[in-house]
């Protein structure tokens, strides 16, 4: 199926969930229950991730699916798959408790360990983000008609998309050696995955991630921001993030930029 009927239909996916998402949203109990790793799950959480999957299973029968809310998928079986849809049915779902807004749909469908087409899709506004290498990157606002976006190159003011919850202060060590190149440091906190769609409008710089995340978390966002020129990287060896090729679904640390010459030699971690 070409990549542009892919994307028509998960924009309809995308809105039947947030429908469903902001129908528990509205509700004064969001039904919480903790995750074995102490995370929350919400009746959103579930409501979504049955939509997207009906969907994508009548959509692409011969596609595997990996969501935040059926990953208990022994390596072995996943291993064998080359191609599979990863998704996260509500990215930010603190963000969703606290009702702050700023939580997402991410849908990416991943190719040979690397991100082929993501869509990050905002319940709250109607926004969505979508983007591949072949399409470029996407932004459609709610009645508004798509525009092409593309990340900023580097100047003298920088943005660093950062955490509402974890890691100002290692963001801040993490700066140092760099920090006096400009005029201006500002911090933009936003929740979920919003913070590397800002990387990829050209809204922010930088977005170091310091701390644990999973494949669904950064799947679809990497495809966008590497659409719209950007880069999503391991901390470590600098090298793009990939996708279901080890037993953990946890991702390395990583960094997201959206000047490919962003001087990340100089930020980046010792193994």
């Amino acid at each position: 199926m070409e990549q542009q009927h892919l994307v028509d239909a998960l924009l309809v996916t995308c809105r039947k969930a947030a429908e469903a998402i902001l129908r528990v949203y509205q509700q004064s109990d969001h039904q919480v229950q903790s995750k074995q790793d102490n995370s929350p799950v919400t009746a959103a959480d579930l409501a979504a991730h049955k939509i997207i999957c009906r969907d994508l299973a009548k959509l692409t029968p011969d596609i595997p699916l990996l969501s935040e809310e059926d990953a208990e998928i022994s390596f072995a079986e996943r291993n064998q798959w080359q191609r599979f849809w990863c998704i996260d049915p509500l990215d930010g779902t603190k963000e969703f408790i606290q009702r702050n807004g700023e939580f997402t749909i991410n849908i990416a469908l991943i190719e040979a360990n690397q991100p082929l087409l993501g869509i990050i899709y905002v319940p709250l506004t109607g926004t969505a983000y979508w983007g591949s290498l072949e399409l470029g990157a996407w932004k459609q606002k709610t009645g508004e008609p798509a525009a092409q976006i593309r990340s900023r190159p580097l100047g003298d003011e920088l943005v660093v998309a950062a955490s509402r919850r974890h890691g100002q202060e290692a963001n801040a060590n993490l700066l140092k050696p760099i920090q006096d190149r400009f005029r201006l440091v500002e911090n933009l906190g936003i929740g979920s995955s919003l913070k590397m769609c800002l990387i990829a409008e050209g809204r922010a710089d930088f977005y170091p991630r310091l701390f644990p995340t999973s494949e669904w978390d950064t799947a679809a966002a990497q495809a966008i921001v590497e659409a719209a020129g950007g880069r999503l990287v391991n901390a470590r060896n600098l090298q793009p993030l990939t996708y279901n090729a080890r037993e953990s679904l946890e991702n390395p640390y990583f960094f997201a930029c959206g000047d490919p010459q962003f001087p990340l030699e100089e930020l980046r971690l010792s193994a």
